[in-house]
């Protein structure tokens, strides 16, 4: 990205005198690009240089060595250099022909790959390289030895090249049985850990092979591990990550940890480097003690002996490459091993966080910001504080805004209450570079009540009853999202695989022969249920918040009722109504007082002839009349719309259509942008969202079929 001004430095120096760059490096050597591995020699001291190299903000560091450490800049057609630790020239490798490079870990060697032609070099020696022509994948490099894969088999080989100068190629064997090859880490040399997977999604294995004998040596299960975050191998331990986690096992006693935080292993696996955004935490996994002596961090590189190469800063250094070792008193130290002059440092401008939210549309949820360069990623995070739910906004760079919609991870809906938030945001470029920003705050949401949330969370819920007599609010916006959508998650939200219900009720709801959700009956904030038990009493509960009050006594002699449904507000006066049928086909409307000690007024009979239906819900108004609605399913399936009159009583029925028989539950779905009323259905072989369209004639759209379906466990009752 060209820049329109030159930003402030931290300071104003180009180049460093380092009397104290004289560092032991205990390290593993390169002996000769000879033969399967490297050998390993002594500590190498590395005399003092009268200048540290400089590199530029975009020098990636590929892999270090002993003696010195590989860099690329992608921003200069991928140019690599090879940088000696004790102030040697560095050496500039040849890419003008399309030769790309990769490095050993731990290791002085170099390999260059063009077409199917690898050059391997040893950096630290010098010498004619040594090409091996092969037709395989390289994967990765261990000593001198290339990790590769056979992409038509998915074998992996390891090839490398004889003193006499043929090359060798040898199959790793010992992979388990219906495991497939899917990628390597080398992490120090001698041994290469496999990733494998099975064709079923999530059964990862991880599998360590001994270069010299080509032979699978452990293997350890790493279900859901995150290909994206290597494995890491130390003699004593293994890790690797799994949705944002760091699992750890030890080796010899495979007793093991699960860390919540991504980490790396370093200076022999004693340590965790633990990474938040630009800051780099050194933790101790003996007794849990800290070290962070760098100022920001932004990319590290496993270096010789559990060492690490960090690209950051420190105070005293300003930006530069550090070398991180642990010191004489068993703390990590730091040692500036190379310059970078020019970094940036990413300043805000500007930032707009709305301190109170009562809506999640138009802008009304919008978060603002400002840098002095454009085009940067931002990150929000927000907590709420009362149940710790959480969630990740990610913004930019294409806009330098981002609206909430009102979500918290995995599509549930948003409390209302109090939030902290932390906002995070990195200089862009590749690699970052500079310290990134960090902002934090609060904010309430306080958005009014909606349709059918019983858990205060701006979204309309499906009440559900499980086979042990529990009571749960499952977000219909969550259920809906359970649709199967091929999705990235920076295109497109990502469909919910297994819904987080709020529990409202422990045990004792199988006691009721009916329930419904009439609505607001009560005069409280929120919907209301009310459910028949055995006896015939029918009895109301309030909600409020994450909770239900405790129930109150409506009155008895309501055994002669075979359904009663509500929700739909059937004489205008704002509040959800009851309708029961009795078993001689009557149906009788129950309007609502919005007083608790008495909920509703007199009966009033409707009419006869509803012995006819199976199924009754009143979502609401679904086709834009005076009233609320009221939908009947027929012993052959059809389904038929009555139209609300607003005086209690409904139009003529009208017929929606067949096929409903396939559903145990049809439940209002809240309201929709249109302003009327949707519908979930479900039942023993799946479930549905139909979308009102306002409309008389065709009152819904087609159905957004969805995998959840009932069972006598966990999806029970559905009302």
């Amino acid at each position: 990205m060209s820049r329109a001004r030159v930003r402030a430095r931290i300071r104003p120096s180009r180049l460093r005198l380092t009397a104290a760059l004289a560092v032991t490096l205990a390290a593993t050597t390169a002996a000769t690009v000879w033969g399967p591995g490297l050998a390993t020699a002594s500590a190498a001291t590395i005399p003092a240089a009268a200048s540290l190299p400089v590199l530029g903000t975009q020098d990636r560091v590929v892999s270090v060595g002993a003696t010195g450490f590989l860099t690329s800049n992608y921003h200069l057609g991928a140019s690599s250099r090879w940088t000696p630790y004790d102030g040697g020239t560095p050496v500039d490798l040849p890419t003008d022909d399309g030769t790309r490079y990769s490095g050993a870990d731990e290791a002085d060697v170099v390999v260059g790959k063009k077409g199917t032609s690898y050059t391997v070099r040893d950096m630290a020696k010098g010498g004619d390289p040594v090409v091996i022509d092969s037709p395989y994948a390289l994967h990765q490099v261990n000593g001198s030895t290339l990790v590769m894969k056979d992409d038509a088999t998915s074998i992996l080989h390891l090839v490398s090249r004889e003193p006499g100068g043929q090359t060798v190629d040898r199959t790793v064997t010992g992979f388990p049985a219906g495991y497939r090859f899917l990628s390597a880490t080398t992490t120090a040399p001698g041994t290469v850990v496999a990733l494998l997977r099975t064709p079923e999604a999530g059964s990862s294995l991880l599998a360590l092979v001994d270069v010299a004998t080509a032979k699978v040596t452990e293997t350890y299960a790493a279900p859901g591990m995150d290909y994206r975050y290597p494995a890491q191998l130390t003699p004593k331990r293994i890790a690797w990550i799994t949705d944002g986690t760091t699992h750890v096992v030890d080796r010899a006693t495979k007793a093991s940890q699960v860390l919540p935080h991504r980490a790396q292993l370093v200076f022999g696996g004693d340590w965790l480097a633990v990474e938040d955004a630009t800051r780099l935490t050194f933790r101790a996994l003996k007794d849990g003690r800290t070290a962070e002596p760098l100022r920001f961090a932004n990319q590290m590189t496993p270096g010789a002996d559990g060492t690490l190469l960090v690209r950051g800063g420190t105070a005293a250094d300003g930006w530069g490459v550090f070398r991180v070792a642990l010191g004489a008193d068993g703390a990590p130290t730091v040692t500036m091993v190379a310059d970078i002059p020019e970094g940036d440092e990413l300043a805000l401008k500007s930032l707009s966080v709305p301190s109170g939210i009562t809506s999640f549309t138009g802008g009304s949820a919008r978060f603002g910001w400002e840098f002095d360069e454009e085009g940067q990623a931002v990150v929000f995070e927000l907590t709420h504080t009362a149940t710790g739910r959480t969630v990740r906004l990610d913004g930019g760079p294409y806009e330098p805004w981002l609206d909430w919609r009102g979500e918290l991870a995995n599509r549930f809906g948003a409390y209302n209450g109090a939030y902290t938030w932390k906002m995070t945001a990195a200089p862009t470029g590749f690699p970052y570079f500079g310290p990134g920003v960090h902002r934090t705050g609060t904010l309430t949401v306080a958005v009014p009540p909606q349709p059918r949330d019983f858990n205060d969370n701006s979204g309309s819920d499906a009440l559900v009853r499980d086979g042990a007599g529990n009571l749960s609010a499952y977000g219909i916006g969550q259920l809906v999202s359970m649709k199967g959508v091929e999705c990235s998650d920076s295109i497109c939200t990502p469909q919910v695989t297994k819904p987080d219900p709020e529990l409202l009720g422990t045990g004792g709801w199988n006691t009721y022969t009916l329930l419904a959700s009439p609505g607001n009956l009560a005069g409280g904030a929120a919907h209301d249920i009310v459910g028949r038990d055995r006896d015939g009493v029918l009895w109301l509960y309030q909600s409020e918040k994450q909770k239900l009050l405790p129930r109150t006594k409506v009155g008895g002699g309501w055994q002669i009722y075979n359904k009663i449904t509500g929700g739909s507000d059937l004489n205008g006066d704002g509040r959800g109504d009851l309708l029961a049928t009795d078993t001689a086909g009557v149906l009788w409307l129950y309007a609502s007082t919005g007083d608790a000690k008495a909920p509703f007024k007199a009966r009033k009979k409707i009419g006869g002839g509803w012995q006819q239906y199976n199924l009754l819900t009143a979502p609401g108004n679904i086709a834009g009349a005076t009233g609320g609605d009221l939908l009947a399913r027929d012993k052959d399936g059809v389904l038929w719309l009555y139209l609300g009159k607003g005086d209690g009583t409904f139009t003529a029925r009208r017929k929606i259509g067949g096929g409903w028989q396939k559903y145990t539950h049809i439940i209002p779905a809240g309201i929709n942008p249109k302003g009327v009323a949707d519908l979930y259905a479900v039942g023993a072989f799946g479930s549905a969202h139909y979308s009102g369209r306002d409309s008389t004639t065709t009152p819904f759209e087609a159905a957004t079929v969805l995998p959840l379906r009932t069972d006598s466990t966990t999806y029970k009752t559905f009302f």
